[in-house]
Formats: C-alpha cells, structure tokens, sequence
C-alpha cells in the first residue's frame, strides 16, 4: 500500500516545491541588482540604498519604479535625511506600468496615482498622490498632485520591466521637491488688538431748527413780569384797564367792614349810657 501511494506523494512535494519556489521569485524584487547594470541611474540606486527605500521595493509584489538619471538630483542637496527620503518615496508607484499599458490608457483626464509616501500615514496636502496625464497626443506627464505645484517631469523611456511585478520607468527631473518637502510650522499670527473707540463728543448745539430759540425782548420783559400776560397786544390797540376798579371795589369793601363794626360799636355805647343815665334818675 505504501508503493501505490509513493507516486501521488511525490506529485504533491513537487507541486508544492514549485508553488513556493514561484512566490519566492515573485518575492525577490531587488531593485538595486536590477539597476546595477544600468549606469546613468547608479546616483538614484545609491539614493534608494541610503534613505531606505530600496528595502522597501524589495518587499512589494507590484511596483513602477520613476527612476532619473545621474545629473538630475542637484535637488536633493541641502535636504535632511527625512526629506531625502520623502522626495524617494513619492517616486514609487504602489501599481504597474510599462510601455504597452500607457498606449492602452489614453485619457482626456488626469489619472490619480498612489505613491509609497502615501503610505507612511504622514501625506500632507495630497503629497501622497501624482497626477499621470497621457492623453495620446503629447508626451506621458507625471506631476504632484499638491495643489499649486508646477514642476512636471516626463516620461523619457522605459528602461526594464517585470510584468507585472516590477517596471523601471526613467522620468526627465525629479517631481516637484518643494510641493514634498515637510513644510515648516507657522504660528499662527496674533490678532491685532482691538481699538476702542472712544465716545463721540456730543456737538455744541447750534441754531437748528430743532433747537431752542433765543427768546425774543418781549419774552424777557414776560419772565420779569410772571403777572402779566404772555399774549403780546396788537399794534394800535390800547391797553385794557378793567382790572383797576375791580381792584379799587375790592379794597373799598375790605376795608368797609371795620368801620361799620366800629359805628356799630358807637351807637351800641351811646344806647347803653343814655339807658344807664335813665335808671339813675
């Protein structure tokens, strides 16, 4: 029974040694071997080792490597580490493309890429993503997809390629290095202090319509006199003199009430002494 069985066993460890030894060579990606027959990009393979990239290629299934040509990099210079290695990032594309596959996918519209940048979860302001143009009628363009940015890099050739794992596309410069570099942070500015206005004078009054007029000479005498009456006589007419013998009627009848207690008085005295002098006699 264990000879009958030998055959189908030995059919399953082959397959399965063939199985695994297809996806380790689908695995083994090494961008570095790749570009080391190629000596106009040994300054970019260098720039790969040193910020780490390479490594990370190396780790991928699928991948579109924009590579530029020694001479090209005089971006970089001046960069730190971390800048480096952004500026590195956003020049490898998380899909395939080659030749046949850009001549298949002519657009009037901008097509989004993603970028191995967009993947470290630091993308700021679409750092992550460059805009592929290839509308058939010019050259294929690559930009970044950062709003404002004007530096665009194109298609120059394909250099090699490993359907559908790997494919090196070489690019004329590097993409827009300004729109990927870490943008310093800027306090915001303090607001002004605010100016406080002070209360607007009350105007001198002046002669307004609405104002208080002057009183005329005749209003003064009329304050001086509060007795007399405000309502001014007309010209010609002559002055009204019935209050004077009211007033005179009026003293004469106060004053005509003591004199006759006074007479009464008299003639009651006179009674009595006469009426006294009588009975005496």
């Amino acid at each position: 029974m264990f000879h009958m069985c030998s055959p189908a066993v030995a059919f399953s460890f082959s397959l399965l040694f063939l199985l695994l030894a297809s996806a380790d060579a689908a695995a083994n990606v090494d961008i570095g071997k790749t570009l080391s027959g190629y000596s106009d990009f040994s300054d970019f393979s260098s720039m790969l080792n040193e910020t780490g990239i390479a490594d990370q290629i190396n780790s991928m299934q699928t991948v579109t490597v924009l590579a530029v040509s020694n001479g090209n990099l005089g971006a970089l210079s001046g960069l730190s580490s971390d800048q480096k290695k952004m500026v590195m990032s956003v020049h490898v594309v998380l899909d395939y493309y080659d030749g046949a596959k850009f001549n298949k996918s002519h657009s009037k519209h901008n097509k989004i890429l993603t970028t191995l940048y967009q993947e470290t979860g630091k993308a700021r302001n679409q750092v992550g993503f460059l805009n592929l143009t290839n509308t058939g009628k010019g050259p294929v363009v690559f930009t970044s997809a950062v709003p404002n940015s004007h530096l665009e890099a194109q298609l120059v050739k394909e250099v090699t390629t490993k359907p559908y794992d790997l494919s090196v596309l070489q690019i004329s410069n590097l993409l827009d290095v300004a729109s990927v570099s870490p943008a310093p942070y800027i306090a915001p500015a303090a607001s002004p202090p605010r100016k406080v206005l002070a209360p607007a004078s009350t105007p001198t009054p002046t002669s307004t319509p609405t104002s208080t007029p002057t009183p005329s000479v005749d209003d003064e005498e009329d304050v001086k006199s509060p007795a007399s009456s405000r309502t001014k006589p007309s010209m010609g007419s002559e002055p009204v003199a019935a209050d004077a013998p009211a007033n005179e009627e009026g003293s004469s009848a106060a004053a005509s009430v003591p004199c006759a207690d006074y007479l009464a008085s008299t003639i009651l005295m006179i009674s009595t002494s006469a009426w006294f002098l009588l009975a005496m006699i």
